[in-house]
């Protein structure tokens, strides 16, 4: 159902698939996809677990915690892990979506910046010609 709301009214593909978390850090080096959904309770390594990896095999990946965990203090963790974002399975057909746009264009924001920065030295330059 997931895979067909995602498809169907937001044009995004899902390339892969995992059926746990070791299986997700996989498959996140193997495709590096834009996105990654993951959820906290998975088997042989949970959600929080798996995160900081898939961070590091697919760098540029972002990852949304999709998942029916309500628990501020999981909420935290979650985004600790330097997660985008974080859906309640109960919401997802209202705000998966949302959450995943605001995720990639946030991504935009900061590949705009990156580009758009003064090489040190005009910053020196700049700094020791204003007395």
């Amino acid at each position: 159902m997931l895979r067909s709301q995602l498809k169907n009214n937001s044009g995004f593909q899902v390339i892969g698939e995992a059926r746990d978390g070791c299986e997700a850090i996989e498959k996140a080096a193997e495709l590096h996809p834009d996105v990654v959904l993951l959820d906290i309770a998975m088997p042989l390594l949970n959600g929080l677990e798996a995160a900081p990896r898939i961070r590091q095999a697919s760098s540029d990946s972002k990852i949304i915690f999709l998942t029916q965990e309500l628990d501020h203090d999981v909420r935290s963790t979650a985004l600790a892990t330097g997660a985008e974002g974080y859906v309640l399975k109960s919401d997802a057909a209202a705000k998966l979506v949302s959450a995943i746009h605001a995720a990639l264009d946030n991504a935009q924001t900061i590949r705009v910046l990156r580009r758009r920065r003064v090489p040190s030295k005009q910053v020196e330059a700049a700094r020791t010609t204003r007395k």
